[in-house]
């Protein structure tokens, strides 16, 4: 059975009840959340950062982050499935934060010394349980928020995701350039060691479990299953995922703009900042007020958005209108996000909510990888305004996509 979010109903009784905010338990999960995810942010370019200082290897570097990300296409699934079902699911989040302190302090003794294969491995330890980040906190919203404020905590939601992905790299940004790669990776672990305490507040419901539940490889199955076959679920997976496969050009193309319009590459760090930015006003705006609009629709209407922005900026003649193109473009993803969230919430079983989050997630991580690869190509070959295009258009097809995923009966 799926719990259901009908848009005008919600409107009508936020507005006799008691603030969001007011809701036991969900203080300290935005805290944990939010922390955890900014030392995550933070440790993406930290890492990168010391490697490149002490090592003076790009490839190196790349090996690195890559190792961050990988593990999350497997673990996402069974990460999620077992924290659906698991009475100590606080283990998992106390494992995350450990696992990544442990990484960062490992880095700062092996890098430069140690063979790369180490320096690899200790970013493959950090992503193990990085899928606890995207579907493990959201799996809690349901059990502790209640029905009525649902939409609003997943605005919330987004709200955290967005302001760990400003804050974060700048902070390690920010320190790295004002004392060393070095001192940036030992904040960031700092930060982690902040979020482990976080956690231990966190009030975690137990699961819902049914007695006669299969094992969790084929509850994995199950969870893919559903995905495939509830329209609304089939639908967001298929154009968020096609969505992100053109965000993965981002990494590409913003530092190579800049450049194009007569700036330093460096210069295109603004542009990362102002998509989040704009993302975490238009997130804001979700967590402060209920929209009437249909949460699959906001996401296909932001998608929609994205797709025309994005152009604008492969058309920009300057810095600052690209600049400003940009943070409208972070503005419409805001909401897609947590409208993403909302849908996947509205149509999962109470046992499997985690589940869905981490899995869906994995996809998109999955179609980000094939996104850079395929914008390194373009660019390489057309130019960084075709590539600016190319993530536009995916936008695009991930909305018609969605769309007739949504129109497919089973």
């Amino acid at each position: 059975m799926t719990a259901t979010l009908d848009p005008s109903s919600t409107a009508q009784e936020e507005a006799a009840a008691p603030s969001l905010w007011r809701t036991p338990g969900l203080g300290p999960l935005f805290t944990a959340s939010t922390t955890a995810r900014l030392a995550n942010e933070a440790a993406r370019v930290a890492m990168v950062l010391l490697v490149l200082d002490r090592t003076d290897s790009p490839a190196l570097a790349g090996a690195v982050v890559g190792a961050l990300t990988l593990p999350a296409l497997v673990t996402g699934p069974l990460l999620g499935a077992w924290l659906d079902r698991t009475p100590r699911r606080r283990g998992v989040f106390v494992a995350n934060q450990v696992l990544l302190l442990a990484a960062l302090v490992g880095l700062l003794v092996a890098t430069g010394s140690a063979p790369s294969y180490v320096v690899v491995l200790l970013g493959l330890v950090a992503g193990l349980t990085a899928p606890v980040l995207t579907g493990g906190f959201t799996g809690l919203i349901q059990p502790l928020v209640p029905q009525r404020f649902l939409r609003r905590a997943y605005g919330a939601e987004a709200t955290s995701y967005n302001t760990a992905g400003v804050v974060g790299p700048a902070l390690a940004g920010a320190l790295a350039a004002a004392a060393s790669p070095a001192v940036a990776v030992g904040a960031t672990a700092a930060v982690s060691l902040l979020a482990l305490v976080a956690v231990l507040r966190v009030p975690m419901p137990p699961p819902v479990v049914d007695p006669g539940r299969p094992g969790l490889v084929r509850t994995v199955g199950t969870g893919l299953r559903l995905l495939a076959t509830v329209a609304p679920l089939r639908s967001v997976t298929v154009a968020t995922t096609v969505s992100f496969t053109g965000m993965g050009a981002l990494p590409v193309v913003l530092p190579l703009l800049a450049v194009e319009l007569g700036q330093p590459a460096a210069a295109g760090g603004a542009f990362f900042s102002a998509f989040a930015l704009g993302a975490l006003g238009g997130s804001v705006a979700m967590a402060s007020r209920a929209p009437r609009t249909g949460p699959l629709r906001l996401a296909f209407a932001g998608t929609a958005g994205l797709g025309l922005a994005f152009a604008a900026v492969s058309f920009a003649p300057s810095y600052a209108v690209a600049l400003a193109l940009i943070v409208v473009a972070g503005a419409l993803e805001g909401p897609v996000l947590a409208s993403t969230l909302a849908v996947r919430a509205a149509h999962s079983p109470p046992d499997m909510q985690t589940q869905v989050v981490t899995t869906a997630a994995s996809l998109k991580f999955g179609g980000f990888a094939v996104g850079s690869g395929l914008a390194g190509l373009v660019v390489a070959e057309h130019g960084v305004r075709a590539g600016l295009l190319v993530l536009a258009v995916l936008q695009l097809v991930g909305l018609v996509a969605g769309v007739l995923a949504l129109g497919r009966r089973r």
